[in-house]
């Protein structure tokens, strides 16, 4: 079975819109999949803006004064 799949696979060219749709398809699968890994992951996940460096800029505010307010500077 899997050996003429694999030739039918081989023989076919799909289109653009073949291809489109199954794209479209396996990014469905993979969002249903990550929403179900969140929703049984215990706790908060811990993202990009869940490090601690990102909550200690936005509990004193982004917006810096002095000669440290260029960008990518860290005040403290």
């Amino acid at each position: 079975m899997y050996s003429s799949y694999t030739l039918f696979q081989a023989g076919h060219v799909k289109t653009a819109r073949e291809q489109r749709e199954e794209d479209i398809r396996a990014g469905e699968l993979a969002a249903d999949f990550g929403r179900l890994w969140r929703s049984l992951a215990p706790g908060r996940p811990r993202g990009f803006r869940g490090a601690p460096e990102i909550e200690m800029l936005t509990e004193a505010g982004t917006a810096c004064s002095g000669p440290c307010g260029g960008p990518g500077a860290m005040c403290r």
